[in-house]
């Protein structure tokens, strides 16, 4: 029974499998090199699939929704791209290592200034008292906001930090790779310049994809991560300023994105707000439940009602890793256990000290009797342990 879906999704929806078959199968052409039938409609699944995501993520303009290899990449596009020497960035305390990373690897290689917001270890949220006097410094160029934690699903108040954040003249990255797809999320709604989603997680779609949109006017502020064929401008040696093929340098992931095509199809047409209800009602069940078991800490974000599907649990004297193996080998649950690349957030949890905590992140194919079955294999070896 799987229940990483916060690391990768699966199942996936039978269309996207179908789909990414069916292309390597009968339509395998390189979009933009060529004029036969098959290079147009590789550029017409790239369109619509681009269409939908923009309808899906809530973004003004199609054509700044841009195909990267992953979350990561997507990231990397605009921490790489957008910052100068001398630039100061507030991330927080809950971010993943596809942020913390480049950050660090910025301020050593052009000295960029990094200032961590801390959150609250009980409710999961950040500290906006100290996010507030940080931009109140009026020098932060980019703040970088966790939509949710990957560590405690912990939803953040993004319009909220968004606003403030503007107020003081930085743009915001938000970083949706545990959200997009199966809640809400809305470029627009939320006000933020640059949204980053990973493809294989809440979207659905196969490993390999990922999804970067820009705010229209702020893609000129971003130098690209890569350069190369664009199938488009091909008597420049300089990359083209139009989007997206600023940004989109090589031949894309065609059958990775035919898969994103049908797996965001699926979701439009489940809708967003269902799946939601749906992934949070099992995430609630299986929180409380856990949480009623002895020795079972659960951490106290994952009890919160504003969680997108996470929850993280130890046993008391037992090590994750040997939880993990044991709800594996013995119970054929699939789950994972560890630091999940985002120490700082370990850190402030107080769960580094046990080398991290077992995630279990449910998805929109678990069912009330995976549920219960991860439930009984939790209670056996705590009673065990």
């Amino acid at each position: 029974m799987y229940f990483d879906n916060a690391a990768t999704s699966f199942p996936k929806p039978e269309c996207v499998y179908d789909a990414a078959d069916a292309w390597m199968r009968g339509g395998a052409a390189a979009a933009g090199r060529g004029t036969h039938r098959n290079v147009e409609a590789a550029g017409q699944l790239i369109d619509d699939c681009r269409r939908q995501l923009a309808t899906l993520l809530g973004v003004a303009a199609p054509s700044h929704v841009v195909f990267t290899l992953n979350c990561t990449d997507s990231l990397n596009t605009v921490l790489q791209g957008f910052l100068n020497p001398g630039d100061r960035v507030a991330a927080t305390a809950l971010d993943h290592n596809s942020v913390l990373r480049p950050l660090e690897a910025l301020k050593s290689r052009i000295g960029i200034e990094v200032e961590i917001i801390p959150f609250d270890p009980v409710t999961g949220v950040i500290d906006v008292a100290r996010y507030s006097e940080v931009l109140a410094t009026g020098n932060i160029r980019l703040v970088v906001l966790n939509q949710a934690s990957n560590v405690t699903g912990r939803v953040q108040p993004v319009a909220e930090l968004t606003r403030i954040a503007h107020d003081h003249g930085a743009s915001v990255l938000l970083d949706a790779a545990q959200t997009a797809g199966h809640w809400p999320v809305s470029m627009t709604e939320l006000d933020v310049d640059f949204l980053a989603a990973a493809g294989h997680k809440g979207l659905l779609g196969p490993l390999g994809t990922g999804v970067l949109c820009l705010r229209p006017g702020l893609e000129t502020h971003v130098w690209p991560l890569r350069f190369g064929g664009t199938g488009t401008s091909s008597e420049s040696l300089v990359q083209p300023d139009e989007m997206p093929a600023r940004f989109e340098g090589g031949n894309l992931n065609l059958p990775g994105i035919a898969g994103l095509h049908a797996a965001s199809k699926w979701i439009l047409d489940s809708g967003v707000e269902k799946l939601c209800a749906q992934i949070h009602a099992t995430t609630l069940r299986l929180s409380d439940q856990l949480s009623r078991i002895d020795k079972v800490r659960v951490l106290e974000p994952c009890l919160a009602d504003d969680n997108c599907g996470i929850v993280s649990f130890n046993i008391e004297d037992m090590d994750c890793r040997d939880v993990a193996m044991i709800l594996d080998q013995s119970f054929d649950i699939q789950s994972r256990a560890g630091l999940h690349c985002a120490p700082l957030a370990h850190q402030t949890l107080q769960t580094n000290l046990n080398g991290g905590t077992i995630r279990l992140s449910p998805g929109v194919f678990t069912t009330g009797d995976n549920v219960a079955h991860v439930i009984h294999a939790v209670q056996q070896i705590a009673e065990h342990s």
